[in-house]
């Protein structure tokens, strides 16, 4: 739950900042600090296009202090300056990519059917063709989509996914980088039986996933799949049944609540105990006698 001093907007200084970008010269001298880095006034009026020296220094008096730094030696983006940019280039405002769409090395957790990747909208799903069970569903740049074959477009965002739930996991959020807090629930609206949920006291922002997706940068588990030849570098989160099915997850205590997430590779299984919190308080390895 989000602290509501934390979402309180000063509306007016939004729309004040967000209309000195609403303008194609403002835009044209942001992309050319990103793209020469630091540059004296000379060297910024040739760089975005302007040929009369008054216009320019009307546009860029616009931008200084919210969006761009004036130095003694010249200009350079500030970091919100570095954020509008990245959202002007990432290509939201063009039209979306072509849809792609692909089987993954993954079972449906309902059917077993083979699980499909697909790309359309500027969207990612991972669902099941023959059950509708839906694993994942989440946003992905146009522009890392254009830049990509449909495999390597797949993958990275799996990478990007991966970073995001860790990020989410140990406290941080990853859209505003504010304070999150993470909690296993028992009785959940989501689709999963004992999900981890993240929220942010910032910016309210809400991830839930299986347990074992927040466990692949455990050390205990990154060792257990490295013993077995494989690692999470090394494949999408999907493919590893435990990140996207809890149906084996149980209960080891309800007050306060603790749960056991089995991992299994080959004849033997790592059980991860978890808190509350989803945090790690004990790892055992077993092989079947």
């Amino acid at each position: 739950m989000a602290d509501e001093d934390s979402l309180t907007v000063d509306v007016e200084q939004a729309a004040d900042a967000i209309g000195a970008l609403a303008d194609t010269d403002r835009i044209a001298i942001l992309v050319a600090l990103r793209n020469g880095g630091r540059q004296s006034f000379v060297e910024l009026q040739s760089a975005a296009g302007f040929e009369d020296s008054g216009r320019f220094n009307y546009h860029l008096d616009k931008l200084v202090g919210r969006f761009v730094a004036k130095h003694e030696d010249g200009y350079e983006l500030r970091a919100a300056g570095s954020k509008a940019v990245d959202i002007v280039t990432d290509e939201r405002f063009g039209e979306s990519p072509p849809p792609e769409e692909r089987p993954v090395d993954a079972a449906c957790p309902s059917c077993g059917s083979q699980l499909r990747a697909r790309y359309a909208d500027e969207n990612v799903e991972i669902a099941c063709p023959d059950c509708s069970t839906l694993v994942h569903y989440g946003y992905f740049p146009p522009r890392g989509r254009t830049t990509r074959d449909a495999d390597s477009l797949f993958d990275a965002y799996g990478t990007c996914l991966w970073r995001d739930f860790t990020l989410a996991y140990r406290g941080v959020c990853p859209y505003c980088r504010g304070r999150m807090r993470t909690q296993v629930e028992a009785e959940s609206d989501h689709h999963l039986d004992y999900p981890a949920v993240s929220d942010c006291l910032d910016c309210g922002a809400s991830i839930a996933t299986t347990i074992g997706l927040r466990l692949l940068a455990d050390p205990a588990v990154v060792t257990f799949l490295a013993d077995h030849g494989t690692s999470p570098d090394d494949r999408p989160f999907w493919e590893f049944d435990f990140c996207i099915d809890d149906s084996d997850v149980t209960v080891v205590s309800e007050d306060p609540l603790s749960v056991s997430v089995p991992i299994r590779q080959g004849d033997e299984t790592l059980r991860v105990v978890v808190d509350e919190e989803g945090s790690v308080i004990e790892t055992t390895r077993s092989v079947p006698r």
